[in-house]
């Protein structure tokens, strides 16, 4: 068998020539020059702007934008004023307490039917934490103050009567002493 040669397309054969390679390189770099040329003076001219994104049920607008020159501000809906009579009620230092109170019952009572009980899970053996802060890891609150700033207490132990382990959480309350107006949950 004779080897064959193949033949490009101008009927050469398929060695290459020595000045195919450059020719064809100046040819391609000299359409990309054009290109780029013509991209530039389409953005100066302002044919080849960025188009506005149009509704999907809706046909493009072919209007031109105006520039921003030429649009007229929208003016800007007044917002409704109060009258005098009809402002609102500022919080009342009543309110403020009651608002204390019941975050402070709330979180008095987490510690004790949330947190207690993961920990316990957590430690199986143990009926008891030594203190409030260990329960804090458990709670979405790490601080363990009541709304008032003061200390949380807690006392944890066997009930004489049941013989289970219970725990009970302490707030002194608005005055901070041990009165009738502590918080308290658990038992």
């Amino acid at each position: 068998m004779k080897p064959s040669t193949t033949r490009s397309q101008a009927g050469s054969s398929s060695t290459p020539q020595r000045g195919a390679a450059p020719r064809a390189l100046l040819v391609g770099a000299g359409i990309v020059i054009a290109l780029v040329g013509a991209l530039v003076a389409m953005l100066e001219c302002g044919s080849l702007g960025r188009p506005e994104p149009a509704a999907p049920d809706r046909e493009v607008s072919r209007q031109p934008v105006p520039s921003p020159t030429e649009r007229t501000p929208v003016p800007r809906p007044a917002l409704p004023q109060a009258a005098p009579g009809n402002a609102a009620p500022a919080e009342t230092p009543a309110a403020r307490a009651e608002t204390k109170l019941v975050l402070t019952q709330i979180k008095v009572q987490k510690y004790v039917e949330e947190a207690y009980p993961a920990w316990l899970r957590a430690h199986p053996g143990k009926e008891c934490p030594r203190q409030l802060i260990e329960l804090s890891e458990y709670m979405e609150d790490k601080d363990v103050k009541d709304a008032w700033g003061r200390p949380l207490r807690m006392v944890c132990g066997t009930a004489p009567q049941s013989g289970a382990t219970r725990i009970k959480v302490t707030s002194l309350g608005r005055d901070g002493e041990v009165s009738e107006d502590d918080i308290r949950f658990g038992e």
